[in-house]
């Protein structure tokens, strides 16, 4: 990935403080994919560059971008395009965060948390393995992710196999979820990206976690997490970065299609 042009600065806060965020992704930077999660096929998904912008911010927590391009993590939750969003700040880190909805890592499926807490140390390979490829590949900017459609729908669909995919030794094999569409440019590029990576980059971060969870979209699915990238230069060994960002659902895209009059 390239390096940013201007860091995001990210600081913490008093406890009190949020942020608002309004979603409003770009159509142009959106392609057709069907996804399979945990056997549940979701036809028509939706993947690319969303835009997110800042209605306003309280203060003592994170100074925030006003505008910024990103990806999704929570592929079973609802992010409305148009609607606003409340994100508790200051943000929680990377540390013993599972993910909202979906939980991350291959080893987490809905049959293994029937009857177990989550395998914390898989769901932290996964967003380990979710934020190289965020900072490697997204091309970042101080404004996001930057590049054509292909280049931002590989990246979408290769953050949600490495945060879903990832098993208990790092890699990326699982199968929990998978996809299907798209062109041979896409395929390469994700089949590439998640080649040899092992879960392990020492990534520190913060994710912004809705508040309220619940009682805030129609259809009752909880809001996505987001995050939002600020790397430092890559070590000899390990990219250190801090990331912020990644939201939106497949789910979430095949509802507003029926309910945008666009």
């Amino acid at each position: 990935m390239l390096a940013m042009a201007v860091a995001v600065e990210c600081s913490i806060g008093a406890a009190s403080a949020s942020v608002i965020y309004q979603i409003n992704p770009s159509e142009a930077d959106l392609e057709t994919f069907n996804v399979t999660i945990d056997g549940n096929l979701i036809s028509g998904a939706l993947a690319g560059g969303i835009q997110i912008n800042k209605i306003s911010e309280t203060p003592g927590g994170p100074s925030l971008p006003s505008s910024y391009v990103t990806v999704c993590t929570d592929i079973e939750g609802t992010l409305y395009l148009g609607q606003s969003y409340q994100y508790a700040t200051p943000t929680t880190t990377f540390s013993g965060q599972t993910g909202v909805n979906p939980t991350w890592g291959a080893i987490n499926t809905p049959a293994y948390l029937s009857s177990h807490a989550a395998n914390s140390v898989n769901a932290a390979m996964a967003i380990q393995n979710a934020a190289y490829i965020f900072y490697k590949y997204g091309q970042l900017t101080s404004a996001g992710i930057s590049g054509n459609a292909d280049q931002m729908a590989a990246l979408q669909l290769a953050v949600w196999e490495a945060l879903y995919d990832t098993v208990a030794n790092g890699s990326v094999t699982g199968t929990r979820l998978t996809w299907s569409g798209g062109d041979a440019t896409v395929l390469s590029d994700v089949n590439s990206w998640l080649s040899g990576l092992d879960g392990n980059y020492g990534l520190t971060g913060y994710l912004l976690y809705p508040s309220p969870l619940s009682g805030v979209n129609a259809n009752g699915e909880p809001p996505q997490e987001l995050l939002i990238a600020n790397p430092v230069p890559e070590s000899p060994t390990v990219i250190a970065g801090v990331l912020l960002l990644l939201p939106f659902a497949a789910s979430t895209f095949r509802i507003l299609r029926k309910k945008r009059a666009v």
